[in-house]
Parts: structure tokens; C-alpha cells; sequence
């Protein structure tokens, strides 16, 4: 259904929404679900910081936790328009999108239990990005990149794990690991900041 809805109304963009749910971003997402399962969180608000369509993630948040309210913060029109249709398909009434980008956004992260980045690599450091915003201390942040370089839009990439956590300062680490793949790899760090 979510296939069909994006065909009629975005056909130009299909291989967006192919991309989206290829087998290497569901086995990152999945990756990230499966590691905060390990760690010990109520995550009733959580924040997606330049989540695309959303999905497959916001369907995994929903299916572990009890989640009152998902905030999906992206600049592309395109995306939370994708994002609003799949919640209604979903019957998902607690997402909400933000369209505009995370430099833009001045709302408050004050009850958020998780914020997660998994495009870090589209955008500065989270110490940058978290500057003078108002977010709960307890907060857990979620972070993946990558290593392709070669990417136009990728202008904040890794080399190493090591480097992603030094770039976040996450004062606590709580889960750090890499995912090798053919062509690149991608790195995740879970922690407070």
C-alpha cells in the first residue's frame, strides 16, 4: 500500500522510496533497534533527527516500546509527506512531522527520552546541533554514519567508530560498533551526552 501510494504520488522519486527499505538500511535500523534493547529506557518520546520517510524505524520503535509521541524532523517536504501518509496506512497517530531542517527547528527536546540521528553524516556534529537547545539530561542519543565519502550530501563522514564517538561527545558511551558491508561500513554509538 505505502509502495503504491508513493508510485502515484512521487513516481519521480521511486527509487527514494526503494532505497529506503533496501536490505542494508533495514539491517541498519534493525541493527539499531536490536542494541537498544540492551539498554535500559522507557522510550515514550522519542525525536528522529533527519528521518527521511520514517519507516521501516518508526515501525520498530512502536513494535518495542510504548512509544506516546515520535517527532520525525526532516527538511525534505517530500519525506514527511511520506512520513504523514504512512502513519495514516499505519494508523499511527502518535508521529508527528517537522518539516524543516534541524538548524531551523527552535522546539523544545526537554521530554525526550530518545533522540536518534542514523544520517549523521548529511549534517554537523551533535554537539553542534544540540548547542543551546533544551533537552532532558537523561536523554539517550542514537547515532550512525558512514564512511562514503564519495557521496555529494555526505559532508560529515567517518573513518572509524572511534572517530564518531569523539565527534559526538557523548559524555557516556553506552553501545559503540561497526557493520562492515561490500562497498562501506557503518558505525552506530549510543549514549548521553
Amino acid at each position: 500500500e505505502c509502495l503504491n501510494w508513493f508510485n502515484r504520488k512521487h513516481s519521480d522519486k521511486i527509487n527514494e522510496f526503494i532505497k529506503s527499505v533496501s536490505p542494508k538500511q533495514i539491517k541498519c535500523k534493525r541493527w539499531l533497534a536490536d542494541e537498544l534493547k540492551n539498554i535500559p529506557i522507557a522510550a515514550n518520546n522519542i525525536y528522529l533527527i533527519g528521518g527521511w520517510f520514517g519507516y521501516p524505524l518508526i515501525d520498530f520503535m512502536k513494535q518495542q516500546y510504548d512509544v506516546k509521541k515520535l517527532v520525525n524532523i526532516d527538511k525534505d517536504p517530500i519525506a514527511t509527506s511520506v512520513c504523514v501518509n504512512f502513519n495514516r496506512i499505519f494508523n499511527y497517530d502518535f508521529v508527528k512531522t517537522v518539516t524543516k531542517s534541524i538548524y531551523d527547528h527552535t522546539e523544545s527536546f526537554k521530554d525526550a527520552d530518545l533522540i536518534i540521528n542514523t544520517s549523521s553524516e548529511h549534517m554537523k556534529d551533535l554537539p553542534i546541533l544540540m548547542n543551546n537547545r533544551n533537552f532532558n539530561k537523561s536523554c539517550i542519543f542514537a547515532l550512525q554514519s558512514n564512511n562514503m565519502f564519495h557521496i555529494d550530501d555526505h559532508y560529515n563522514c567517518v573513518n572509524s567508530v572511534d572517530e564518531l564517538i569523539k565527534k559526538s561527545k557523548l559524555s557516556k558511551i553506552l553501545y559503540s560498533g561497526t557493520k562492515t558491508f561490500d562497498n562501506y561500513e557503518r558505525y552506530m554509538v549510543i549514549g548521553l551526552f
